[in-house]
């Protein structure tokens, strides 16, 4: 009744603990005063101090907020050494939960120990209706301890206990009036329990509710794309979370079918490309990562993704799960690998990282009805002939099949067969033809006109970058450099001979009007010279630098492709930018060279402009039949030429593969392959050639 009386009548709470004054003394008698204040000063004072604590519980505090600060005023209160919470842990044993002075009470003694002690020690107490002392310790020279200690208890079942420390020494008197005191401790701490745990059944409840309707939601429907979003948004309503995403595993890649709040998903948008890398990495992990700013833990494939998504997204906690079907899952780790047939990945976002093993979990409980859900779609869009079973079931159904004549029983099901073909999936494909070709060639061109003088390779060597390969002569530049160097030694004569005679001049007519015209004539004449020198020098250079351009170099290391140079090459006359010869870098990455016939070059570009990914091709050498690789398409010209392989206007086109898939890598080797364009129907994959060449007669 007195509880409830306080915490009707509010009364002015202290702003902080350290304004109490200790209200009980373990040195204090019954006769002396409580400190220097009236008994009447420390009742009120100690009233003040169980309503603020009385609101705090009643505020729903977190455990890790009420419990220290009623350990905190309970030692104030008291003058105790600590006090702590006990609780009864899985194997019904005590265990200290928080604790405030521990340090103090177990100073001098083996902390592990003493608290096995003092477990054992405590168990009566949890049998008792209120508070009671009880003394422990003393063993191998230890101090005792008394410890006061009420139970605390729910439905008449004991949860733990709040314990009080003080000397063993304390007297009786004190005793009983500490005892008083922990029983109104107790009753606070009792009824926080009771709150946390109302509030925990009302949160349960609103959670199963939230996951109940999340479960009845996204089975609504059998459509991958619906059931991705329904996934997305009631997802993030049950998680109460800022974004969900869901992507669909398809192969080597995951798709992101739906964004919480977005209706339709812009897949060129940077944030989209580098979700789907991220939700691709965790995919091939098969297990569920949770970032919270601390990326040490995450492997580096997962690192270097969500680090790339992060600069995009400014979520500060993402909790990434793999939707598999069928999985098995372990509670106790809820990071460790999930096994099962993969069909996705779920991804939650928080822009404050809050809760968040509350959130780990929910996610993970929601993560299996959404597995159960896509796996069931993703079942019924791949089912053969799915369309057209329904479309027969709805006819059965309006129509007795018994009841049809002889003739239509023949003919409904080719009518239905021929309706199948299109509307039957099946992969489209453009065949090409190419060759393999080192990544990186380079030309050898003559710089000048002239003839090979010397060939320093043959076909097959291996080069250095900047080696010398072949050297040219050019009689022309011979010859200039012949008809400059002349010019320049004349020049120099000359202009010796000027200078000379502008000297003899000086001594000789000094004083003479016409001695000076002469001078400054054959100061003009020295200057004209001196350019001409410099400018024939500077020919010089010129002519020798083009000297040195005839010694060919290779531009890369590599491998010369050229064959028979010798016969082809030596003593050859060639003009400014012939090529000679052709180095290629062996040992660096291969590509294919392919053509794509004309008519059949739009059925690529469509292809290329729908899809966000590089086209991929399946290909073959021509010498291994049977044997198929993998590239994908990099480049395609934009300009229509005449190939090499077919003799028809053709596209060329460029594509990446794994050389090391290759055994037989030679330069210039025939492949035939084809370019995958997406999902026709089987009947335009059987006839689109048919039709086009009906239209070219038809319509030229």
């Amino acid at each position: 009744m007195r509880g409830e009386e306080r915490r009707r009548t509010k009364r002015p709470r202290l702003g902080r603990t350290s304004r109490l004054t200790p209200l009980f003394s373990p040195h204090m008698s019954s006769e002396s005063p409580i400190s220097v204040r009236t008994a009447e000063d420390a009742r009120r004072q100690l009233d003040s101090l169980l309503d603020e604590l009385a609101d705090l519980a009643d505020r729903s505090s977190a455990p890790e907020e009420f419990w220290p600060e009623l350990l905190t005023r309970l030692v104030f209160a008291a003058s105790a050494q600590g006090a702590a919470i006990w609780q009864l842990g899985g194997s019904r044993r005590l265990q200290p939960l928080f604790e405030q002075g521990f340090d103090k009470v177990y100073s001098a003694i083996d902390r592990n120990v003493a608290l096995d002690i003092d477990a054992c020690s405590l168990e009566a107490a949890l049998r008792k209706p209120k508070a009671s002392a009880i003394v422990s310790g003393g063993e191998s020279g230890g101090p005792a301890r008394l410890m006061l200690a009420v139970p605390l208890a729910h439905a008449n079942r004991p949860t733990g206990l709040l314990v009080l420390y003080q000397p063993a020494d304390l007297p009786a008197v004190t005793q009983n009036g500490q005892l008083r005191l922990l029983d109104a401790f107790g009753e606070i701490a009792v009824h926080f329990q009771e709150r946390r745990l109302l509030a925990d059944f009302a949160g349960a409840e609103q959670n199963w509710k939230s996951q109940l309707y999340f479960a009845h939601d996204v089975h609504r429907e059998l459509d991958v794309r619906r059931t991705c979003y329904r996934i997305a948004n009631d997802g993030r309503l049950a998680l109460d979370a800022d974004r969900v995403s869901v992507a669909q595993w398809d192969g080597p890649t995951a798709i992101v079918e739906a964004i919480s709040g977005i209706d339709v998903i812009n897949r060129r948008a940077a944030l989209v490309r580098k979700l789907e890398r991220l939700a691709t990495a965790v995919a091939k992990q098969r297990k569920p990562i949770m970032f919270r700013g601390d990326r040490e833990n995450l492997p580096p494939q997962i690192e270097e993704a969500l680090v790339d998504y992060l600069e995009e997204s400014p979520a500060r906690l993402l909790i990434a799960v793999p939707l598999v079907e069928e999985d098995v899952r372990n509670d106790e780790e809820p990071l460790e690998e999930i096994e099962g047939k993969l069909v996705g990945v779920m991804i939650v976002e928080q822009l404050e990282a809050t809760d968040v093993e509350r959130l780990l979990s929910r996610t993970r409980s929601l993560a299996e009805t959404a597995s159960l859900a896509l796996a069931n779609a993703q079942r019924f869009e791949r089912l053969p002939l799915r369309g057209v079973m329904q479309a027969l079931g709805v006819v059965l159904a309006q129509f007795g099949w018994r009841k049809l004549s002889r003739t239509m029983r023949y003919v409904l099901p080719v009518l239905m067969i021929l309706l199948a073909t299109w509307l039957i999936p099946a992969r489209f494909e453009i065949d090409v033809r190419g060759q393999l070709k080192p990544e990186i060639e380079r030309q050898v061109f003559a710089p000048l006109d002239g003839y090979v003088d010397e060939i320093l390779v043959k076909h097959g060597d291996m080069v250095d970058a900047g080696q010398v390969v072949a050297t040219l002569r050019s009689p022309d530049l011979e010859l200039k450099q012949t008809e400059t160097a002349g010019l320049l030694a004349a020049a120099q004569s000359e202009l010796d001979a000027v200078r000379v005679e502008r000297t003899q001049n000086v001594r000789r007519d000094d004083d003479r009007r016409d001695g000076r015209s002469d001078r400054e004539q054959l100061s003009a004449d020295e200057i004209r010279l001196t350019r001409r020198i410099d400018n024939l020098q500077e020919q010089l250079r010129l002519l020798d630098a083009q000297r040195q351009s005839l010694t060919l170099v290779s531009p890369i290391s590599g491998q010369i492709l050229n064959w028979d140079i010798d016969e082809t090459l030596q003593a050859r006359p060639v003009s400014r930018g012939d090529s000679l010869l052709k180095v290629a870098e062996v040992d660096g990455p291969w590509v294919l060279k392919l053509e794509a016939a004309d008519r059949r070059t739009k059925h690529i570009l469509n292809a290329q402009a729908e899809s966000e990914a590089d086209l991929p091709i399946t290909f073959h050498l021509v010498s291994e039949p049977g044997v198929t690789h993998q590239a994908t398409l990099t480049e395609i010209s934009q300009v229509i030429d005449i190939g090499s392989e077919t003799d028809e206007p053709a596209a060329l086109m460029t594509a990446q593969f794994d050389k090391s898939e290759v055994d037989f890598l030679r330069p210039g080797v025939s492949v035939a392959g084809r370019v995958y364009c997406g999902q026709r129907s089987l009947a335009y994959v059987w006839t689109h050639e048919l039709w086009e060449a009906v239209r070219r007669r038809l319509f030229w």
